[in-house]
């Protein structure tokens, strides 16, 4: 089909249009259907069968745009893979979202039909959405994304006004002492101010955010030349609700926020003005990483590619290789300034690797509809990315043209990535390990440790723990990101290894030879590597000797076999309120 004149072409264009119209719009409402769940399993505590939900929802996309793609072939026919046809299509869908509240979603939907259809071509804004402005809030925020409540001062009866202002049908246990426990952590942050201590209002975002085992309310508080941020985290046990914490510094909201979260479910029917109620609390935070975490990955991921094009073409900065260690399986290379690393599957892999290229595209997927936990980094999978050639620099072109040959290709002044995760960027803890200052070096190791204990509540298991497949983030987290091993904690057999008999030490002491099956682990070996020499080595032995020994493994194993969903927070534990029971993630309440 040429240019567009016929009446039937016309017809056909606008059936074209209210298809993936229609289709996104059944998307969004079984989305929305599934997002539903989180207020009323969070109040009937079934958060194993919440965690089901968000695996459901997060297939929900692809499922839909598979079904739209089939729709579109039976409908255009030929005529699917003519440009021409779809610079019409996308001037009439156009003009069908323009009046809805998710029009920045309707565009990223079209735009994975699209990519689906020119699989093999880079990205042509002629017939694809592409935003070249950066992020500004939409028009005449709607007043009803927040709840306002008029204050002289911070009070308890204000706290306490908030709180039931939500309408859970489960009564908290003691809401006197939640308020106390709130205004008594917060109050002293506020005379500290010392200045300007005059309250104009406080406002809370109407929409409820759960995850895990919580739900989290999300405020702040309006002085008349600054504001402070607020999360309360409510837990529901056997006695009813009760505030576990309160969370008020931007650093560690982003980190209840973060890219190494599953999304929480928070519904609403305005996403971009929802979006921009984070962001003023949030105003460091990427607009994709927000989407992301309430579980708008394919919007996250438009704005991600936006951002990065945007960047480079305005920067003047060079691709590299990525610093670290290289890696067996994946080749690695980031921009000198910018915040993500790119993660390309080499042709082949290194010796002892015996993993396929599917099994690890596969590892990539269970990553992102797992619920990570706060402990592995999500990575956006984009195909057939075009750079600029002279931007690539002459050690990683030589680099990129030895390993991966089949996904990379240099043509004249471009270069084409055929398939390539975007990963956030991060220090490797190995590198870390060597440069970082005695206090900051024990608090990460530490915290090593407890990303391994808080990956096995999750039912992980991270394969190789050696430090170069673990990164620190700016906020001082420890995140795995090797993924090619991973693996189920209830799939793994965790062993002792043989002690040495008095009839082998007579026979020269060699170790007796024992069969190991591919599945077996023996966690008495992770010491030699996992636990650094000297006094920072001793403090994490003092805390984490327990990954040392196959009984704790199994433990962890018997009662994820056994339906168990194991407990983790988004906030560090010296943040939870002392004065109520705390539930440790690793042992039985």
């Amino acid at each position: 089909m040429g240019n567009i004149h016929t009446k039937d072409d016309k017809d056909l264009i606008e059936k074209a249009s209210k298809l993936i119209c229609g289709v996104y719009d059944d998307l969004l409402g079984q989305f929305m259907e599934l997002t539903s769940y989180g207020k009323e399993y969070f109040e009937k505590r079934l958060f194993a069968p919440l965690f089901e939900k968000q695996q459901q929802r997060y297939r929900l996309y692809g499922v839909a745009v598979k079904r739209c793609l089939e729709a579109l072939k039976s409908l255009l026919e030929d005529d699917l893979y003519s440009e021409n046809i779809w610079i019409e299509i996308k001037k009439q869908y156009s003009i069908e979202i323009q009046s809805r509240t998710y029009t920045l979603n309707c565009e990223t939907f079209f735009n994975s039909i699209t990519r689906k259809v020119f699989f093999d071509r880079s990205f042509n804004s002629e017939f694809e959405y592409f935003d070249k402005k950066d992020y500004s809030p939409v028009p005449q925020l709607d007043q009803k994304v927040f709840k306002m409540f008029k204050a002289e001062k911070f009070t308890i009866e204000a706290l306490k006004e908030i709180l039931l202002s939500y309408d859970f049908n489960v009564p908290f246990e003691d809401i006197d002492r939640d308020t106390r426990l709130i205004f008594d952590e917060i109050a002293p942050n506020i005379i500290s101010q010392k200045e300007n201590l005059f309250l104009e209002k406080i406002e809370f975002i109407e929409t409820v955010f759960f995850r895990n085992r919580g739900a989290y309310l999300v405020g702040r508080l309006v002085y008349k030349s600054w504001t402070m941020p607020l999360v309360i985290p409510i837990l529901n046990e056997e006695n009813g609700l009760f505030v576990d914490s309160v969370i008020s510094t931007t650093n560690e909201i982003s980190i209840i926020f973060s890219f190494t979260r599953a999304s929480f479910f928070a519904y609403t029917n305005q996403p971009a003005q929802l979006i921009d109620g984070l962001k003023l609390l949030l105003p460091n935070k990427s607009v994709g990483e927000l989407y992301d975490s309430i579980g708008f990955y394919r919007h996250g991921k438009t704005i991600l590619y936006r951002d990065l094009m945007n960047y480079i073409h305005n920067h003047d900065d060079q691709f590299i290789i990525a610093p670290g260690i290289k890696g067996m399986v994946m080749a690695v290379f980031t921009l000198k300034y910018y915040n993500f690393v790119f993660k390309i599957i080499k042709d082949k892999f290194d010796n002892p690797k015996t993993v396929t290229r599917e099994q690890v595209i596969k590892k990539y997927e269970e990553v992102e509809i797992n619920d990570r936990v706060g402990r592995l980094a999500y990575a956006h999978l984009f195909e057939h990315l075009e750079f600029p050639r002279h931007l690539f620099s002459a050690e990683l072109e030589e680099h990129l043209k030895e390993v991966a040959k089949e996904t990379v290709e240099f043509k004249d002044d471009v270069v084409i990535v055929k398939h390539v995760y975007l990963e956030r960027k991060m220090t490797p803890l190995n590198l870390y390990h060597e440069k970082a200052n005695p206090i900051d070096l024990c608090r990460v190791i530490l915290d090593y440790g407890f990303c391994v204990k808080e990956l096995a509540a999750a039912n992980i298991f991270p394969g190789d723990l050696l430090m170069k497949n673990f990164g620190v983030t700016r906020h001082g987290r420890v995140i795995f990101y090797d993924y090619d091993e991973i693996s189920e904690i209830k799939e793994c057999n965790f062993r002792r290894l043989p002690q040495l008999t008095d009839d082998d030490d007579m026979f020269g002491g060699h170790m007796p030879e024992i069969s190991v099956n591919q599945n077996d682990i023996f966690p008495e070996e992770f010491k030699s590597f996992m636990a650094p020499s000297g006094p920072i080595g001793d403090i994490f032995l003092a805390e984490h000797d327990e990954i040392f020994d196959p009984k704790f493994w199994r433990d962890i194993q018997k009662r994820i076999i056994a339906g168990e969903y194991l407990s983790f927070f988004a906030y560090d534990q010296y943040k939870r309120f002392r004065q109520v029971p705390r539930i440790n993630p690793l042992n039985p309440r």
